[in-house]
């Protein structure tokens, strides 16, 4: 059994968020939220109890629960060389084949599996593993500051002094 929670972050921005104009500061102070859901997925790995992992072997293992899309199934490749189990991967939720993820919905889910030399099968298996889903709220609050008129100010200096430079002749040697 495993679980993919989604984390829903809400985070409030307050403060002075003022900002240089030329020589001028202009400060107003501002409040606003930005939620966003956070992709869920989890860590897993795999170990057969009847084929250990061992120097040259490689795994797949292709998700073939009905409702998943069959055109590829959802499924992933990895290392199968170094104990205690095969390297790691990430299982996430959804329906069809997304890149690095092994999609998978919540409920039961049935797999099958391989485990090769080459292109040799040294094992092959299914198994079906439920995946329970959990959400979790989060709320952040930060204080934000603009530049103060001071920040301002040697900003502006700083840019005329740069744009001083810009414009001095340069001597030929």
């Amino acid at each position: 059994m495993g679980a993919v929670t989604t984390v829903s972050v809400s985070t409030t921005y307050e403060g002075d968020s003022g900002s240089c104009h030329g020589q001028f500061y202009f400060s107003y102070f501002q409040t606003y939220t930005d939620t966003h859901t956070e992709e869920a997925s989890e860590h897993a790995t795999f170990i057969s109890s009847n084929t250990p992992p061992a120097p040259g072997l490689r795994l797949a293992i292709r998700n073939v629960t009905p409702g998943i899309d069959k055109n590829p199934s959802p499924h992933t490749d990895r290392e199968y060389h170094k104990p205690p189990t095969s390297e790691g991967f990430k299982v996430s939720l959804g329906t069809i084949h997304s890149g690095r993820f092994l999609a998978v919905q919540p409920g039961e889910n049935h797999f099958s599996y391989e485990i090769k030399r080459g292109k040799t099968i040294i094992e092959s298996g299914t198994f079906t593993a439920r995946i329970d889903h959990q959400t979790q709220s989060r709320q952040r609050y930060q204080n934000i500051a603009g530049k103060s008129a001071r920040e301002c100010e040697l900003e502006y200096n700083q840019q005329r002094e740069y744009d001083r430079q810009k414009e001095k002749p340069r001597r030929r040697r």
